[in-house]
């Protein structure tokens, strides 16, 4: 026993020593501790699933907005329609081709539905990320609630449209888009061109990714953070992000080589992704607030209640006063008692009488 206590002693004494000397294993393992107290998994699982919800009703919108462009181009539509027929064997391309057609039909009603529906979920699925952002800071602020809402559609809003401007030059600076521009410098398309396409992509698509987390990670919290204590922290969000694009398109290779993968590989690798992606900004914003130099921006839940301190309650006993029962019985007793002396007295003259 001497032997294990001493074991472990030292044991502890060389955590401790790699801890004073890893401050970064010491960060990663406060951010660990962070991050499981303030419930992010439960809040990643909760984003990943309300952001998934909200894709339905902006695929409604975006089909809407293609169906108005098929409407005022009909050649477009004609070459749409052409290609749909020439793909689908059979039955099936008439019967998309009418599909076409109804979507093209009712396209002020998808639209408008889908943009109602799109703004109510965006406002939802915004405020439980802010709401899980700030928890990552030390808990919840009180603010009003429309003004809240107001914010959360706009801020819904802008992180759409730059998201989308990120998607756009990842798009521009490769394929066709990207031999483009290399004609247009005057590079010619040899290995080395193509490598330097390549990185020159990468290099963008960081960059936007980089400053797409850098409002997220400063932004989206309520508790008024400064652009230095999330700067590096979002840049390591976007390389890992850039990462996990790249696995993920790797995937979605795989599977859809198969039937069945074709079917529920890409559902399932949504979901992957949306887990994945939103355990990366809350792991970004544990690691920010476990930093010792954000101290100041730590902050203290204002939705729980505080309630002062109770006044201490005494408990004593309770007896029930019953003023006629307590008399009859007074009486009951005293006539017994009366009744048992008479019998003895009676008992001891005739003793003495005989």
């Amino acid at each position: 026993m001497d032997r294990v206590k001493a074991l472990t002693a030292q044991a502890k004494a060389l955590y401790e020593n790699l801890l004073e000397r890893w401050t970064w294993l010491a960060h990663v393992l406060r951010m660990l501790e962070w991050y499981t107290e303030r419930r992010g998994n439960a809040y990643a699982a909760a984003i990943s699933f309300t952001g998934i919800l909200a894709m339905v009703p902006i695929l409604m919108v975006s089909f809407s907005v293609g169906a108005f462009v098929l409407a005022w181009n009909p050649e477009l539509l004609d070459t749409v329609t052409d290609a749909v027929v020439d793909a689908a064997p059979g039955e099936l391309g008439k019967q998309l081709n009418s599909v076409i057609d109804s979507a093209i039909a009712s396209r002020t009603t998808v639209g408008v539905i889908g943009l109602v529906t799109a703004s109510l979920t965006g406002i939802g699925w915004m405020g439980l990320l802010r709401t899980a952002l700030t928890e990552m800071w030390g808990g919840r602020l009180k603010t009003n609630a429309v003004i809240k809402k107001l914010y959360d559609l706009a801020m819904f809003v802008v992180l759409g449209l730059m998201f989308v401007a990120t998607i756009g030059l990842t798009v521009v600076s490769t394929g066709p888009f990207g031999k483009q521009i290399m004609e247009f410098l005057g590079l010619e398309e040899t290995t080395v061109g193509s490598l330097l396409l390549r990185v020159a992509s990468i290099l963008v698509s960081v960059a936007a990714t980089w400053a797409l987390f850098i409002v997220v990670l400063k932004v989206l919290p309520r508790n008024g953070l400064s652009v230095s204590a999330i700067l590096w922290p979002a840049l390591a969000t976007a390389v890992i992000f850039e990462i996990l694009k790249s696995v993920g398109g790797i995937y979605l290779r795989s599977v859809l080589s198969s039937p069945a993968g074709a079917a529920f590989g890409p559902i399932i690798g949504v979901m992957v992704f949306a887990y994945l992606a939103s355990r990366i900004v809350l792991y970004s914003a544990a690691w920010c607030a476990a930093d010792t130099r954000n101290e100041g921006y730590i902050i203290d839940d204002e939705m729980e209640s505080r309630q002062p301190d109770p006044t201490p309650v005494v408990l004593a006993p309770v007896y029930e006063a019953q003023p006629q029962r307590e008399a009859r019985r007074l009486v009951t007793a005293a006539g017994v008692g009366a009744l048992a002396a008479g019998l003895a007295g009676a008992a001891g003259l005739r003793r003495r009488r005989d």
